[in-house]
């Protein structure tokens, strides 16, 4: 049975100890490894072996050496501490940070275990399902992880129709890896160099999260991915813009067109990201402004309500009450294709030129602004039309919920551009 005196000892572990975690006299227990190595990293290690508390020598911490198969045991506890202690050493002469789940991987050598094989892509499921618990990642961001696991297993696949054995190794991914996954990625996805750009971006955090687990000792940081990309053009609608929205005339048989109309000129007037306008509950309503938690980033914002927004909300209290939710809001994929439709209806038909590469190419696409039309372009325009109004930043985001004005850095761009094309108004 464990003693006041065996508890006192096992708190401890400035040097690899072990002990039975023994739950009666007569029954054999296991034999763990206590050992906290640094600060913060404790390691508890089952070391594969049992033994009866009366053969365990605990002042020692060995079996007793007149049990049989003691030498053996014995030897597996010695190579086990030498291996962490050696493990620690050398860890602090390299200045780097040893891991629990790497010390825990050379223990497993050194007691000769069995261990599953652990590929690429085991880590990057571990990933994206370990991390997906944790993270409140929106469903944009999960959906890119499980296209990037899906495509590099792809990748994979057809690597080995050359090379039989092929596996990545994820110690190896260096510039010749990345250029021959996105050369992959080009070719066989046809993605642009934006998205390609977001899709290293996003494994460059599960490179970094595979390091800190102990999966890997590679230094990520040396490697530099640098795609030609065009400036992001924002497409928003201005003040008349949107009040030549308000104004189109809309048949009688289309009225779920007014419905979306309604919830764009909400959604242009309180500047909300698509998810929160559908998870937009009546409750959320209050006399004057709605309090919005945002699922993007948890953050509680408070919207003011004025002469546009608040008739709005009230035109559909009766929704409110037979469903809770503060608007009807159709799915995102629905919404958007109603909103081009709309947006085409209401005449809005400049025409904007995109620029975008894939590798080296330079491709020029030119549509109507109808068609660029998304739920996101509320968002976009609230914000212009904010700033180009004089709305100070900092209240804007109060708003939005943004962290910082860096990221307002490209509408202040747009704003800018307008004040100089409005000057010329000012003449006689």
């Amino acid at each position: 049975m464990k003693t006041t005196t065996d508890k006192k000892k096992r708190t401890a572990y400035k040097e690899p100890k072990f002990y039975l975690d023994a739950k009666a006299d007569d029954k054999a227990a296991p034999i763990f490894l206590k050992y906290t190595f640094a600060p913060g990293q404790r390691l508890s290690y089952f070391v594969g072996e049992r033994i009866e508390p009366s053969k365990w020598n605990s002042e020692n911490q060995r079996v007793k050496r007149n049990v049989t198969g003691a030498t053996e045991i014995n030897d597996i506890l010695d190579a086990l501490s030498e291996t962490a202690i050696k493990a620690v050493r050398e860890a602090r002469l390299s200045k780097k940070t040893l891991k629990k789940e790497a010390l825990k991987t050379l223990l497993d050598d050194t007691a000769g275990r069995q261990k599953k094989e652990v590929t690429f892509l085991t880590i990057l499921n571990e990933f994206i399902v370990s991390e997906t618990k944790l993270k409140s990642w929106t469903i944009s961001t999960q959906k890119k992880l499980k296209t990037i696991y899906t495509q590099i297993e792809a990748f994979e696949n057809e690597k080995r129709k050359s090379q039989r054995s092929y596996k990545i190794n994820i110690d190896q991914m260096d510039g010749q890896f990345f250029e021959e996954l996105i050369d992959f990625w080009q070719s066989e996805y046809d993605l642009r160099n934006s998205t390609t750009q977001k899709y290293i971006k996003l494994l460059r955090w599960f490179l970094t999260w595979s390091a800190n687990k102990g999966y890997s000792n590679y230094d990520f940081k040396a490697v530099t991915v640098d795609l030609k990309q065009s400036k992001r053009k924002l497409i928003f609608l201005d003040m008349e813009e949107i009040r030549k929205i308000q104004e189109a005339e809309i048949s009688d048989s289309k009225e779920y067109l007014k419905r979306t109309r309604d919830v764009f000129i909400f959604q242009c007037f309180t500047g909300l990201r698509f998810s929160d306008l559908l998870n937009l509950k009546a409750s959320d309503i209050n006399k004057d402004f709605i309090k919005v938690n945002t699922i993007k980033t948890g953050e509680v914002v408070e919207i003011e309500l004025n002469t546009i927004t608040r008739p709005i909300l009230e035109k559909y209290h009766q929704h409110q009450e037979a469903t809770g939710n503060a608007l009807p809001v159709a799915h995102n994929q629905v919404y958007n294709r109603f909103l081009k439709e709309l947006v085409k209806l209401a005449g809005i038909k400049e025409k904007i030129t995109l620029v975008h590469y894939k590798g080296a190419e330079r491709i020029e696409e030119t549509f109507e602004k109808w068609q660029l039309i998304t739920s996101h372009t509320a968002r976009r325009s609230f914000i212009t039309n904010g700033l180009t109004l004089g709305i100070g930043s900092e209240v804007i985001r109060s708003w939005t919920g943004h962290q910082s004005e860096k990221s307002f850095k490209d509408y202040f761009e747009i704003v800018k551009s307008r004040k100089r094309t409005d000057m010329d108004k000012f003449t006689l």
